[in-house]
């Protein structure tokens, strides 16, 4: 368990980690006031001001860092709670991420027929779904992780991509270049909250017994996770704009 050894080292209140979060929203208020009034800058913050664009991001976001909690999770709970195989962890999500890849072909199709709101809010059900069973069923047993895996991965490819479309669709087609570089640079940031999210519970759960605080700290994750899909989808239905 090096790996968890690592994500210990610093605790969320040290020096360090508040060093370098402080110099971060330093960083990004120079950001702020140097780009704000400059019509030449390469990402221009003013599109912020775009209510719809901003949520459907913010929804985008969570989708990622529920995504990214739950592909570090499930490996690690295969083998410390369910006393699986390295190979066996690496392929349970294999099916999931072969929905993945067919829902969001689904959703291409049915975003040009009926428009982005319905594979998003389709999508974002589906994961919502998986997610409250897992917090209802946890302890999980392998053949759970798979199905449960499966059903929050296709809700994923329904919604994930469609939720990029809609938010671009908001700005004029001048912006879209700026629109889409902020949907790639926060999906990997999210990506890493995701997996510091979830390594951080691990970590402070796993100080007595490995097995049982993998599983606690999975239910604390599940939990989490819960709200902000909750969340998400609170966001879709107000902000994902019918089709036209």
């Amino acid at each position: 368990m090096l790996g968890f050894t690592r994500i210990a080292k610093y605790s969320f209140f040290s020096i360090r980690v508040w060093g370098f979060l402080i110099l971060g929203i330093i960083s990004l208020l120079i950001w702020l006031k140097i780009s704000w009034s400059d019509k030449a800058a390469l990402i221009s913050p003013q599109l912020f001001k775009n209510l719809r664009f901003s949520m459907q991001l913010i929804a985008y976001c969570f989708a990622k860092i529920a995504t990214l909690a739950l592909d570090f999770i499930f490996p690690i709970y295969v083998q410390a709670v369910n006393h699986g195989s390295v190979s066996l962890a690496g392929w349970v999500t294999f099916p999931g991420a072969v929905i993945n890849a067919l829902m969001a072909a689904l959703a291409g199709k049915l975003l040009d027929k009926k428009g982005a709101r319905l594979p998003i809010i389709i999508g974002i059900i589906a994961s919502l779904t998986s997610l409250i069973l897992m917090n209802v069923l946890a302890p999980l047993s392998n053949l759970a992780i798979v199905l449960l895996y499966v059903l929050y991965y296709g809700g994923y490819g329904m919604c994930f991509g469609s939720l990029m479309t809609s938010g671009l669709i908001t700005l004029g087609k001048a912006s879209h270049a700026q629109g889409n570089a902020i949907f790639n640079t926060l999906q990997q940031f999210s990506g890493a909250v995701g997996t510091a999210l979830a390594g951080t519970l691990i970590a402070l759960a796993q100080n007595n017994h490995v097995g049982n605080g993998t599983a606690v700290s999975s239910k604390w994750t599940f939990m989490i996770l819960l709200i902000l899909i909750i969340i998400k989808l609170f966001l879709a239905l107000v902000f994902v704009p019918k089709k036209r």
